[in-house]
């Protein structure tokens, strides 16, 4: 087996800076990171992304904290597999108005969103082309009783129309502006992740 352990943070400087400049930021998701998220798509800590129609696609923040576990075994000569579990967060230094629920605090163990998944890799002899399939286990950002992939997800549907009124949500569901926070997803990658 494989393991990774990292960690990274960053302290935005002079008043006015809630953030690390972008280009310092830090994000989770991807194909060599948390593999059940796309890039870049996960967090910052207990966001609610769901509920903010002004949301980014992109998410970076100042403070990451990250680990992966993975079996590789041989299938063939040239094909190998693996099976994987990923686990992190990125949070904010400074309390971001725009995205509440991101800074870290003592209770950031409790927003470590956690994959799983299994891949497929084909050994080239000079670069090594890898599909991995990944599915969220849990999604910090949805209220307590639907943060797990196996629970209801009524609460997370009530916050929704709690928010947005039941014309509205059904709108928004139909215009598909409400992904599945459980999607498995496919991510490809050339080498390994580490």
């Amino acid at each position: 087996g494989h393991v990774r352990l990292i960690a990274g943070g960053g302290i935005p400087q002079g008043d006015k800076e809630t953030s690390l400049p972008f280009d310092y930021s830090f994000s989770a998701g991807g194909s060599n990171d948390n593999r059940g998220w796309k890039a870049r798509s996960l967090g910052p800590g207990s966001y609610k992304y769901l509920l903010d129609t002004n949301r980014t696609l992109t998410q970076v923040a100042d403070i990451r904290i990250a680990g992966s576990a993975e079996y590789r075994f041989a299938m063939s000569k040239s094909l190998k597999g693996a099976f994987f579990m990923d686990a992190g967060n990125i949070w904010t230094y400074k309390e971001d108005v725009n995205r509440p629920g991101s800074q870290f605090t003592k209770d950031w163990y409790k927003e470590i969103a956690y994959s799983a998944g299994f891949g497929v890799r084909i050994d080239l002899e000079y670069f090594i082309l890898r599909f991995d399939l990944g599915i969220p286990l849990n999604n910090v950002s949805l209220p307590k009783d639907s943060r797990w992939v196996w629970q209801s997800r009524q609460a997370m549907i009530d916050e929704l129309i709690n928010t947005f009124g039941q014309a509205d949500y059904e709108r928004l569901k139909l215009e598909g502006k409400i992904p599945n926070p459980f999607s498995p997803g496919i991510r490809f990658g050339i080498g390994y992740p580490f």
